[in-house]
């Protein structure tokens, strides 16, 4: 089975997602520049809004952390959880991040960002009490150990680490919930990758755009009476745009990368929804506030591997018409446009088509939607 999320959101002059030059990032689309939000930059707000994660805890499950700061993690729980001296565990630490085949840098930090759950920082933990002797006597970096360093203890370790490290498609493994979700990969130890379920698209705004600048200055507070002028002047680039938003989910790698827990797929899912429509990216918005929900949210769920994005309703750039507003326009584009994919493709893999229209004063709203889904995750689940 698989979940599609289809959103329509209409932001005031913002800049949400910007590139090098602090320009909001956009993209050529049928034919015409578009504004455009990363699928990046859209994850990282899901998966770090509290909707995402006050779900899945309560469904039993974490939220992943993106650190270079896995040897101070590491030595954190060693010295406070289980009692060890903080020279022994900053060794220990250090010879199990080289056992996994990474390198420290400049502060201790490694290379990259690794991005791992909770769970399996406690479990490389547990693998450095398992042989704690071989650890702290190893001098990592040279090709042969102190003389006192017991060879089975180290040895242990490593049968440990891969134990935990090469998970086969046959374990139950349960990965935090972002993880399962997004996936991870890992250049220097390619055991450590995770297929994502979820495939996220870049948001595309539904009309032509047209980048504006904001010309500031600022004056100085304490500057003299008879001086005029300003102490600093500024450009800021920014754009008005309707995004049209898409992601789509495989229910059954998501479950298999939930150690194939129900309670948690259900969680992870609802979760996922929730914070998709409530998170907004923090880019200048300080500045620019522009804080502003979807008018329109419409989850798919389908029994085949067949998956639609509507984005093609956009090719022709959309355009505010009588009464209709841009973002009222776009979402009668879009419904249009998935009428029309029925009528060529048929819907008979559809189980449930759901939605809620801020323009539609019968709107069943959020709550409503969730529960309808969530409904109809737990009927494919029985049948």
């Amino acid at each position: 089975m698989i979940v599609e999320l289809h959103i329509i959101q209409n932001f005031a002059p913002s800049n949400l997602n910007r590139d090098d030059s602090n320009t909001p990032k956009d993209c050529e689309f049928g034919g015409y520049r578009r504004a455009r939000i990363s699928s990046q930059c859209i994850k990282r707000s899901v998966r770090r809004h509290s909707a995402f994660a006050d779900t899945v805890k309560s469904g039993g499950g974490e939220v992943g952390i993106r650190t270079k700061r896995l040897k101070m993690r590491l030595v954190e729980l060693l010295v406070e959880k289980h009692g060890k001296l903080a020279e022994e565990s900053e060794k220990a630490a250090v010879a199990i991040i080289d056992l996994l085949g990474f390198k420290l840098g400049e502060a201790e930090k490694t290379e990259y960002l690794l991005y791992l759950g909770e769970g399996e920082v406690k479990e490389l933990a547990d693998i450095a009490l398992s042989a704690w002797d071989g650890l702290v006597t190893l001098e990592i970096g040279k090709e042969k150990k102190k003389k006192d360093a017991p060879p089975e203890a180290l040895k242990q370790a490593q049968d440990a680490l891969k134990s935990v490290v090469a998970k086969s498609r046959k374990d139950a493994r349960c990965y935090a919930a972002d993880i399962a979700l997004f996936g991870r990969m890992v250049a220097d130890n390619k055991n450590m990758n995770v297929d994502a379920a979820c495939q996220v698209a870049h948001a595309l705004s539904t009309h032509k755009v047209e980048m504006e600048m904001d010309y500031f200055t600022a004056i100085d507070d304490l500057q003299p009476g008879e001086d005029s002028g300003s102490d600093m002047i500024g450009v800021v680039e920014f754009d008005s745009s309707c995004f049209y938003r898409y992601s789509a989910i495989d229910l059954n790698k998501l479950n298999e990368n939930l150690g194939f827990n129900s309670d948690l797929l259900a969680a992870t899912v609802k979760g996922y929804i929730d914070a998709s429509v409530k998170a907004v990216p923090t880019g200048k918005q300080n500045s620019m506030a522009a804080q502003n929900p979807p008018g329109y949210v419409r989850v798919v769920v389908r029994k085949d591997g067949f998956p639609w994005s509507l984005a093609n309703a956009f090719q022709k750039p959309v355009l505010a018409k009588g009464e209709q507003s841009l973002e009222e326009r776009s979402i009668t584009e879009l419904k249009k446009y998935m009428d029309q994919l029925k009528k060529v493709y048929g819907d008979e893999s559809i189980v449930c088509d759901a939605s809620f229209n801020l323009y539609d004063e019968n709107t069943a709203g959020l709550t409503g939607l969730l529960a309808t889904v969530e409904s109809s995750l737990a009927k494919g689940a029985t049948a």
